[in-house]
């Protein structure tokens, strides 16, 4: 019966030990995250730019050339396809650890979608075309 009981405290404790050097290993770890984040970010935004001119190629050029604001089924859709292609340029691993630094997938793909917004509004080249027209409309 004493093996029984001291079986059942050994268990515990061992239990006990890992669930301790777990939480220190996910402290550690969301530290480096932090401590490192000028990199991270650095990788992140150099993928993001690839996203967005990969995106901008395929679905905005278009409406930027006639100085036309995207359609907001359009814009959604790019929109999505800037967070899928984001995500396939960092790959599953860092795509995990951006995640873990951000908190959760959508705080993530929030920041993802604000970025793909502040690109899409400073828009220059639909910037000047809309310009180009304004000035022709006067003339």
């Amino acid at each position: 019966m004493d093996a029984i009981i001291y079986g059942i405290v050994f268990l515990i404790s061992v239990f006990s030990f890992l669930f301790l050097i777990k939480r220190f290993h996910d402290k550690f770890h969301r530290h480096l995250l932090v401590k490192n984040f000028g990199d991270y970010n650095a990788v992140l935004q150099l993928n993001m730019e690839k996203a967005y001119e990969l995106i901008y190629k395929d679905r905005i050029m278009t409406y930027s050339l006639e100085a036309f604001r995207i359609p907001d089924e359009e814009y959604n859709i790019a929109s999505s396809d800037f967070v899928r292609a984001t995500q396939k340029f960092l790959g599953p691993a860092l795509t995990e650890q951006f995640i873990e630094l951000y908190g959760d997938e959508e705080t993530f793909i929030f920041m993802l979608l604000e970025y793909f917004s502040s690109k899409y509004e400073g828009d220059e080249i639909r910037k000047g075309a809309l310009d180009n027209f304004k000035e022709s409309e006067i003339k």
